[in-house]
């Protein structure tokens, strides 16, 4: 990754933890649909999850 200004981390920080509140919010809203999550659900779960990891990794790489 390219050197960034303290500026620009905020700014790619701000966009990425945006990212991550919204994917949490799609597995909160799946888990809010059913007592018990269904096999198709759960699957959408995990590839959410996924992606909230992967967002997590690049939010923690801008501070290295």
């Amino acid at each position: 990754m390219q050197r960034l200004t303290n500026e620009q981390k905020a700014e790619l920080y701000n966009r990425y933890l945006y990212q991550y509140q919204k994917v949490q919010e799609e597995i909160r809203q799946i888990k809010a649909k059913n007592f018990e999550v269904s096999e198709k659900d759960q699957k959408e779960i995990d590839r959410l999850e996924i992606i909230g990891k992967k967002i997590f990794n690049e939010t923690s790489k801008l501070y290295l």
